[in-house]
Protein backbone atom coordinates (compact mmCIF):
# COMPACT_ATOMS: atom_id res chain seq x y z
CA UNK A 1 0.00 0.00 0.00
CA UNK A 2 3.08 2.41 0.48
CA UNK A 3 4.07 1.90 -3.31
CA UNK A 4 0.39 3.50 -4.34
CA UNK A 5 0.69 6.22 -1.69
CA UNK A 6 4.03 6.79 -3.67
CA UNK A 7 2.57 6.96 -6.89
CA UNK A 8 -0.45 9.43 -5.57
CA UNK A 9 2.20 11.52 -3.78
CA UNK A 10 4.21 11.82 -7.91
CA UNK A 11 0.60 12.30 -9.56
CA UNK A 12 0.14 15.01 -6.88
CA UNK A 13 2.85 16.63 -7.60
CA UNK A 14 3.08 16.50 -11.23
CA UNK A 15 -0.28 18.17 -10.96
CA UNK A 16 0.77 20.71 -9.05
CA UNK A 17 3.59 21.71 -11.51
CA UNK A 18 1.26 21.26 -14.34
CA UNK A 19 -1.50 23.83 -12.78
CA UNK A 20 1.79 26.20 -11.35
CA UNK A 21 3.24 26.35 -15.22
CA UNK A 22 -0.29 26.96 -16.43
CA UNK A 23 -1.36 29.38 -14.63
CA UNK A 24 2.18 31.27 -15.45
CA UNK A 25 1.78 30.74 -19.05
CA UNK A 26 -1.48 32.28 -18.52
CA UNK A 27 -0.36 35.44 -17.09
CA UNK A 28 2.23 35.01 -19.67
CA UNK A 29 -0.10 35.35 -22.30
CA UNK A 30 -2.62 37.80 -20.53
CA UNK A 31 0.21 40.53 -19.99
CA UNK A 32 2.62 40.07 -22.95
CA UNK A 33 2.50 39.99 -26.80
CA UNK A 34 2.55 36.85 -27.38
CA UNK A 35 -0.38 35.24 -29.44
CA UNK A 36 -2.87 33.05 -28.31
CA UNK A 37 -2.99 30.98 -30.99
CA UNK A 38 -0.07 29.24 -29.99
CA UNK A 39 -1.50 28.57 -26.52
CA UNK A 40 -2.12 24.36 -27.28
CA UNK A 41 1.70 24.21 -27.90
CA UNK A 42 2.07 25.83 -24.02
CA UNK A 43 -0.64 23.24 -22.46
CA UNK A 44 1.58 20.65 -24.65
CA UNK A 45 5.07 21.88 -22.72
CA UNK A 46 3.43 22.30 -19.86
CA UNK A 47 2.17 18.72 -20.21
CA UNK A 48 5.73 17.67 -21.39
CA UNK A 49 7.47 19.60 -17.69
CA UNK A 50 5.01 17.36 -15.18
CA UNK A 51 5.05 14.29 -17.31
CA UNK A 52 9.08 14.73 -17.38
CA UNK A 53 8.86 14.72 -13.72
CA UNK A 54 6.61 11.96 -13.43
CA UNK A 55 8.78 9.53 -15.73
CA UNK A 56 11.68 10.43 -13.36
CA UNK A 57 9.60 9.90 -9.89
CA UNK A 58 8.24 6.88 -11.36
CA UNK A 59 11.60 5.41 -12.99
CA UNK A 60 13.32 6.25 -9.63
CA UNK A 61 10.11 4.37 -7.53
CA UNK A 62 9.67 1.31 -9.37
CA UNK A 63 13.36 0.88 -10.34
CA UNK A 64 12.98 -1.61 -13.88
CA UNK A 65 11.36 -0.87 -16.87
CA UNK A 66 11.34 2.32 -16.17
CA UNK A 67 10.05 3.32 -20.42
CA UNK A 68 7.07 1.28 -19.92
CA UNK A 69 5.88 2.13 -16.49
CA UNK A 70 6.75 5.57 -17.22
CA UNK A 71 4.96 5.40 -20.48
CA UNK A 72 1.62 4.00 -18.92
CA UNK A 73 1.84 6.68 -16.09
CA UNK A 74 2.08 9.49 -18.55
CA UNK A 75 -0.79 8.02 -20.49
CA UNK A 76 -2.50 8.29 -17.75
CA UNK A 77 -2.09 11.51 -16.74
CA UNK A 78 -2.41 13.27 -20.23
CA UNK A 79 -5.89 11.17 -20.00
CA UNK A 80 -6.53 13.11 -16.72
CA UNK A 81 -5.71 16.26 -18.05
CA UNK A 82 -7.93 15.94 -21.63
CA UNK A 83 -10.79 14.67 -19.59
CA UNK A 84 -10.61 17.83 -17.06
CA UNK A 85 -10.00 20.08 -20.01
CA UNK A 86 -13.39 18.39 -21.46
CA UNK A 87 -15.64 18.70 -18.44
CA UNK A 88 -14.71 21.83 -17.58
CA UNK A 89 -16.13 22.84 -21.20
CA UNK A 90 -19.10 20.85 -21.22
CA UNK A 91 -17.56 18.36 -23.98
CA UNK A 92 -18.02 14.70 -24.80
CA UNK A 93 -15.09 13.04 -24.79
CA UNK A 94 -14.58 11.36 -28.07
CA UNK A 95 -11.41 10.26 -30.35
CA UNK A 96 -11.47 13.71 -31.53
CA UNK A 97 -10.41 14.71 -28.03
CA UNK A 98 -7.09 12.78 -28.84
CA UNK A 99 -4.43 14.48 -30.75
CA UNK A 100 -1.62 13.10 -31.97
CA UNK A 101 0.33 16.16 -30.20
CA UNK A 102 -0.92 15.02 -27.25
CA UNK A 103 1.50 11.83 -27.64
CA UNK A 104 4.63 13.92 -27.26
CA UNK A 105 4.20 14.64 -23.56
CA UNK A 106 3.86 10.51 -22.84
CA UNK A 107 6.96 10.37 -24.83
CA UNK A 108 8.51 12.98 -22.68
CA UNK A 109 7.54 10.92 -19.73
CA UNK A 110 8.85 7.70 -20.70
CA UNK A 111 12.05 9.22 -21.48
CA UNK A 112 11.76 10.66 -17.50
CA UNK A 113 11.06 6.89 -16.73
CA UNK A 114 14.77 5.86 -18.79
CA UNK A 115 16.24 9.08 -16.46
CA UNK A 116 14.87 8.02 -13.03
CA UNK A 117 15.52 4.33 -13.69
CA UNK A 118 18.99 5.13 -14.74
CA UNK A 119 19.83 7.62 -11.83
CA UNK A 120 21.99 6.97 -9.06
CA UNK A 121 20.30 6.79 -5.45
Amino acid sequence: MNYVYKLLKGYLIAFIIFFILTAVITLFIKFTSTPENLSVYYLITAMCAATLFLGIFSGKLIGRKGLLSAIGLSGIFVFFIIFTINCTYFQDLTLNSFNPQYLFPVAVGGIGGIIGVNAKK
